[in-house]
């Protein structure tokens, strides 16, 4: 097996290499003061990398092997509370997974730290074969590869290499998490170790990270003011979706991690009924008044043409949240979970692996999910049966819709009778958003002229346009009297 280092053959560089390592403490110093939220502990494991860097820069021109030490220096113990401390500790972190995330905040944070790499990179062609890292000659920097990390663990013991190499083939903590990238293309040490930005603000400024965050994570954040008290339901419906409360409270008491049943621990709720019924505010509502987070898909960022790619950005998904007590919502769920085709090419074939996959991985997230869909039916059939509720969202009935006009009518504005109300409550098959974009266009437009009641007049062209969107610009559900009345404005 050929060895991965290689030492420079000019034994004269030894010594003018030497004298450059020797850094002047006051540009080492400077670097541990911007920090006042993470100082103690970042310091500690910026001391720890630099000592580490030195130990194996100096190996490289020593002739006698003799005087290698293979021993790396014992990383800081970090028992405080920074964030760095907890990231470390949290995630119980190996001296690989440290060596990566401490290279990953010094190329980030505190580029002096590696130096020592620019100088002899500068010196030195064959040291890029040791350390591998990239050397911007422009700007005199230098971004370190995970082939950096190996040689700062392994030296020149290439049993080490090898043992360390294996724990990153099998996984890396850091990248499962998406704490740090590797973005190469290429072969996997030659990636640069890139930290997540959320996660280097998290460490300076104290901030925590969302579950959402980085740009390659395909889902965000949804957040909603509302509570279930707060809106107007059919009573079915919020009969309906109470087995999800008790999921939600079974899960924060611990009721799965005993084994006095069988019951697996995850939770499937589909959502159905026609656009604008509110099924993504329904769910925005639900993890509002249970206290956790809802991470809402976007499918623009899942579904690839490339075979293979949109479970790979699923895995991402899934894994992320597993373990977290929150809700994973799919709006437009058959784009995804929809029903399998008979196969007549290789893409039907492989479309109906990917939804193969779907129902076994999502049987094995541990977390609530909910699913938006227009229409139940189109919901694969093998996966409808795993669905542990189904609840149809249906377009309010007119007493909810009368409900609904009073409860987006401010307190300072009145119907011109009680006939309007009814009529419109009557009349119009709205949804909840069809009603409350009529309402706040009305009010807006009586804001402007100093009025404070609504007439048949005022109404019917924002009654037309919501109507448009719709129903199409069809208007025959539009009543006799505010059609003519549309006409005649």
């Amino acid at each position: 097996m050929k060895s991965p280092i290689s030492l420079p053959e000019k034994q004269q560089q030894k010594e003018p290499i030497k004298a450059k390592m020797n850094l002047k403490k006051e540009e080492k110093n400077h670097l541990f003061q911007q920090n006042e939220v993470n100082h103690d502990s970042l310091n500690e494991e910026m001391k720890w990398l630099e000592s580490l860097i030195d130990m194996r820069c100096k190996e490289l021109f020593l002739e006698d092997e003799a005087e290698v030490n293979h021993k790396i220096p014992e990383a800081p113990k970090l028992d405080g509370e920074s964030p760095y401390s907890i990231t470390v500790n949290s995630h119980h972190l190996s001296d690989i997974e440290r060596v990566i995330l401490a290279l990953g905040v010094a190329s980030a944070h505190y580029p002096s730290i590696l130096k020592t790499f620019v100088q002899i990179e500068e010196s030195s062609n064959a040291f890029a074969i040791e350390a591998g890292g990239e050397y911007n000659k422009a700007n005199r920097s230098f971004k370190p590869t995970f082939q950096t990390a190996l040689f700062l663990l392994s030296g020149k013991d290439l049993s080490l290499w090898s043992h360390y190499s294996a724990k990153l083939i099998i996984g890396s903590v850091l990248l499962k998490n998406d704490i740090v990238y590797n973005r190469s293309s290429t072969e996997f040490i030659h990636g640069k170790i890139e930290l997540d930005s959320s996660y280097l603000n998290y460490f300076l400024s104290g901030q925590k990270p969302q579950l959402d965050h980085g740009s390659y994570f395909p889902g965000k954040l949804y957040q909603s003011d509302l509570k279930m008290n707060d809106i107007i339901l059919e009573s079915n419906i919020r009969e309906q979706i109470k087995p999800i409360g008790h999921y939600i409270k079974a899960l924060e008491n611990g009721f799965f991690k005993n084994n006095e049943h069988s019951f697996k621990p995850g939770f499937i709720a589909l959502f159905y009924g026609a656009p604008g019924t509110g099924k993504t505010m329904l769910a925005g509502i639900l993890a509002n008044t249970y206290g956790i987070d809802m991470y809402h898909v976007d499918l623009s960022q899942v579904v690839s043409k490339y075979i293979g790619e949109t479970e790979k950005n699923l895995e991402v998904l899934f894994n992320r949240l597993q373990g977290k007590n929150c809700m994973l919502f799919f709006d437009e769920a058959d784009a995804l979970f929809g029903k399998r085709s008979d196969v007549k090419d290789a893409h039907d074939r492989y479309a109906n692996q990917e939804v193969s996959y779907l129902l076994q991985r999502i049987e094995k997230f541990d977390g609530l999910t909910v699913l938006a869909s227009n229409f139940e039916n189109n919901m694969d059939d093998a996966f409808k049966r795993r669905i542990d509720v189904s609840i149809n969202v249906i377009r309010p009935t007119e007493d909810t819709r009368k409900s609904l006009w009073e409860h987006y009518l401010p307190k300072n504005i009145t119907f011109e009778n009680d006939d309007l109300l009814t009529h419109l409550s009557k009349e119009y098959s709205y949804t909840g958003a069809n009603i409350r974009n009529i309402m706040k266009n009305i009010v807006m437009a009586l804001y402007d002229r100093n009025e404070t009641i609504i007439t048949y007049s005022l109404i019917s062209p924002y009654l037309m346009i919501e109507n448009e969107k719709a129903f199409g610009k069809n208007q025959s559900r539009l009543s006799p009297f505010v059609r003519n009345s549309v006409e005649k404005n």
